[in-house]
C-alpha cells in the first residue's frame, strides 16, 4: 500500500509587507482541520543601553502578540485578516499557532513610509514629519531627514517603537521644497539597493514636497516660554534623623529654589553644599564629584530651617543638595536635584548679513548622551557645541546668512559618543565611522538616557550691511 505524501502547511500574505495600517489576508495552507490557530507576531523590545552616563547602543529582547485568530475548515484551510501593527520596521517573523504548536511561518515586511503636515504655509509653518516603519537593527534604525538637499537630522525610533515624529519650520525662498529621508547607519547611503544588506520591499528614498508661500512668519515660542516644566518635590520628613527637601526637583539655570531641612539639631548653623562634576574628556586629567558652598542656614528651636536660593549656573543632569553642620564635613542629609537645559534668545534679534550672532545654552549636561547640543540653521544641520568643560554653558557665535528676511535656529541634543552594541552590529568593533555620534537627533522623545529638550528660535536679517 503506498502512504500518503504528508504536505506540510504553508503560511503566505497578501501583500508581502506593507506600510503600517495596511489591511493583510493571510492564507494558511495543509493545517489540521477545524482547529484554532493564532497569528503571532514576533518584535524587538527594542530600548536603549545607558549605563552610568554611558552610551551602550540597543537592546532588543524578543517579544510576541497575537494579530489574528480563527479557526480552519474541514479541508484543512484558514484565512485571517489584521492589519499592519504600528511597530518596528523590515522583517518580523510571523507564527501560525495551535493550543500545541507552531505549524508554519512566514515574514513579513513592514515597509517605512513618510507623511507630512500640512503640505504648503508661509514661512515659519510648523511642517509635522512622521514616519512610520523604522527599524531598530544597525542598519535599519537611522534615516537621515533632508530639506532641499541639505542634512537636518537623522530620524530614530528606539523609545517610540518605530514611529518617528518630528516637527521642522519651513524655510527658505516661496515655492517647491523637497523633504527626503535616506537609509544609512553613518551618512545617507545613496546607492542602498546596491548594498550586501539590501532589502526588495525597502525604499531607498522617501520624499514629500512643500509649498513656501508668502505671508506673515509663523514664529515660534520666546525661549522663556521653551523652558522645560519643573519637576515637584513631595514634602519629606525622615523621623529618624536630618532630611532635606528642595521645593521642586529640577529647574533651569537661576530658577528659584526653596530648601528645607528638619531635624537638625537646634539653633545650629547648617552649611549647605551643591555637588557637581568638573573636568573633561579630552585633556586626560579626567573629571571628579566636588562639593561646593552653596547656601547657609540657621536650624530654629525645633531644629527645622528654610533657605531661598537660585538654581546654580552649573552642569544639566542630577545633583546633590548636602546638608551638614557648619565646620564639619559630615553630611547629615541630601536631596536630589536636576538642572535641565534653557536657552537665551538670539542676539542679535535682527542683524545684517555675515553679522555675528550669539547662541547661548545653559545646563548643558556631562554624560556622552547629554553634553552636546546640536545647531540646525534653516533645516541644514550647522554643528555642534559641547558643554561639559564650561560647567554647562555652551555659548556659540556665528555668522548670519546672506539672504534678507526670516531665518530659523534650532537646538536638538545628540549622543556626544558611546559604544554601537547590540542587533546587526557588524561584528568587526562596536564603533562604525563615527555612525550617529553628533548628528541632530530630531526625534528628540527618543532620546537615549536624560529626557532633553529641543530648542526653537527665529532672527531676521535686514537687507544689505
Amino acid at each position: 500500500m503506498l502512504l500518503a505524501a504528508i504536505v506540510a502547511a504553508a503560511l503566505t500574505f497578501a501583500p508581502l509587507g506593507a506600510p503600517v495600517g495596511t489591511a493583510v489576508v493571510a492564507h494558511a495552507a495543509h493545517v489540521a482541520p477545524n482547529t484554532r490557530f493564532d497569528l503571532v507576531w514576533h518584535t524587538g523590545q527594542a530600548h536603549w543601553r545607558v549605563e552610568n552616563g554611558k552610551f551602550l547602543g540597543i537592546v532588543a529582547p524578543d517579544a510576541a502578540r497575537v494579530v489574528a485568530s480563527g479557526t480552519s475548515d474541514a479541508d484543512g484551510a484558514l484565512t485571517l485578516r489584521f492589519s499592519v501593527p504600528e511597530d518596528f520596521g523590515y522583517i518580523h517573523d510571523v507564527e501560525l499557532r495551535s493550543a500545541d504548536a507552531v505549524v508554519a511561518h512566514q515574514g513579513f515586511t513592514v515597509i517605512p513610509h513618510l507623511t507630512i503636515s500640512p503640505s504648503s504655509g508661509p514661512p515659519g509653518t510648523p511642517i509635522t514629519v512622521t514616519m512610520t516603519g523604522v527599524g531598530y537593527r544597525f542598519y535599519q534604525t537611522v534615516w537621515h531627514l533632508m530639506y532641499d538637499g541639505a542634512q537636518t537630522g537623522w530620524l530614530s525610533a528606539i523609545t517610540t517603537h518605530g514611529t518617528a515624529r518630528v516637527t521642522l519650520p519651513a524655510s527658505g525662498e516661496p515655492g517647491m521644497h523637497t523633504l527626503q529621508a535616506i537609509e544609512g547607519p553613518t551618512a545617507p547611503y545613496l546607492n542602498g539597493q546596491q548594498s550586501p544588506n539590501a532589502q526588495p520591499l525597502i525604499p531607498q528614498v522617501l520624499a514629500q514636497t512643500f509649498r513656501l508661500v508668502a505671508g506673515p512668519p509663523r514664529l515660534p515660542a520666546s525661549a522663556v516660554a521653551q523652558a522645560p516644566q519643573r519637576a515637584t518635590e513631595p514634602p519629606r520628613r525622615d523621623a529618624a534623623g536630618p532630611s532635606l527637601a528642595t521645593s521642586f526637583r529640577s529647574g533651569t539655570v537661576g530658577s528659584p529654589l526653596v530648601i528645607t531641612g528638619h531635624g537638625f539639631a537646634p539653633q545650629a548653623s547648617i552649611a549647605v553644599d551643591w555637588e557637581t562634576v568638573v573636568g573633561n574628556r579630552l585633556s586626560g586629567t579626567g573629571w571628579e564629584t566636588q562639593l561646593r558652598p552653596f547656601v547657609r542656614a540657621v536650624a530654629d528651636a525645633n531644629g527645622d530651617f528654610t533657605v531661598r536660593a537660585q538654581t546654580p549656573d552649573d552642569l544639566g543632569g542630577d545633583h546633590r543638595v548636602v546638608a551638614h553642620p557648619a565646620g564639619s564635613d559630615q553630611p547629615q542629609a541630601a536631596a536630589a536635584y536636576r538642572i535641565v537645559p534653557s536657552i537665551a534668545a538670539v542676539v542679535p534679534s535682527s542683524p545684517t548679513p555675515g553679522q555675528t550672532i550669539t547662541l547661548r545654552l545653559k545646563g548643558v549636561g556631562w554624560t556622552e548622551t547629554a553634553n552636546t547640543y546640536t545647531v540646525v540653521m534653516d533645516n541644514a544641520m550647522f554643528g555642534y557645541g559641547c558643554g561639559f568643560n564650561s560647567q554647562g554653558d555652551v555659548t556659540i557665535r556665528v555668522r548670519a546668512p546672506g539672504r534678507a528676511g526670516w531665518h530659523f535656529v534650532d537646538f536638538y541634543p545628540t549622543i556626544y559618543t558611546g559604544q554601537i552594541l547590540g542587533p546587526g552590529t557588524p561584528p568587526n568593533g562596536a564603533t562604525v565611522n563615527g555612525s550617529y555620534f553628533l548628528l541632530p537627533m530630531l526625534n528628540v522623545p527618543d532620546h537615549p538616557g536624560e529626557q532633553l529638550p529641543a530648542f526653537h528660535l527665529a532672527f531676521f536679517v535686514r537687507g544689505s550691511s
